[in-house]
């Protein structure tokens, strides 16, 4: 069961960052949609602010077998860092700041979660659903790209993916009944964020100040 293995790993939370406008968003409409459902939105419709201009899913070369944008992409107890950097160098002078969500790691047994072993867009990717699919991320070696990217297990804590860009994809949009702390890297967006929480009427999530939380696990 997908439940046995988040107990064994002592997976404790399951994350998304995105930008301060993409909060608001996901903070009013209750839930954290996938990039293909926002504009359907008409509150987002109009704060829409992605974290990248171009997912590679929406090529035409890549693996139609399911809406891959219609999932919603998530890390296992740290944050994709590479992502991160690439996001924040798109949104460079855009006067944004970012944020951490935190979600209970019970959405990952939610039905039709698929869990991939490295980014979703690589093409040694490999995709599964199920407990081995869970398993498949913390394998002693992940291929990433041809010919030979791959990363290694090594001293990784037991709640780590071996791969730092490992995902949880989730079909169509997590529910905010899920969050449970929204994560800061400033101290100052602590009563910000605070508000929005009050305005949209989300109580019991934790605003934490954590710097930290914002490298990640690099491998």
């Amino acid at each position: 069961m997908i439940q046995t293995v988040i107990d064994e790993r002592q997976i404790a939370e399951v994350l998304h960052f995105t930008t301060h406008r993409g909060l608001v968003g996901t903070l009013a409409s209750h839930a954290l949609k996938s990039r293909f459902r926002l504009p359907q939105d008409a509150y987002l419709a109009h704060i829409l602010h992605v974290n990248a201009a171009v997912r590679p899913e929406a090529s035409a070369y890549f693996d139609k077998s399911e809406n891959w944008l219609d999932y919603v992409n998530l890390s296992i107890s740290e944050i994709n860092r590479r992502y991160l950097d690439v996001s924040e160098k798109w949104h460079a002078g855009g006067q944004v700041w970012w944020a951490i969500l935190s979600f209970d790691p019970v959405i990952l047994t939610h039905d039709n979660v698929v869990f991939a072993t490295t980014n979703n867009s690589y093409d040694q990717c490999v995709r599964a659903g199920g407990a081995d699919g869970l398993s498949a991320l913390f394998a002693p070696t992940i291929h990433r790209k041809k010919p030979s990217w791959r990363a290694f297990r090594g001293l990784r804590a037991a709640e780590l993916t071996t791969c730092e860009q490992a995902e949880a994809l989730y079909p169509g949009e997590v529910s905010t009944d899920f969050l449970r702390r929204i994560y800061v890297r400033e101290e100052e967006y602590q009563d910000q964020v605070a508000g929005w929480l009050e305005e949209f009427g989300l109580q019991d999530v934790e605003i934490v100040w954590s710097p930290q939380k914002f490298i990640g696990k690099r491998n």
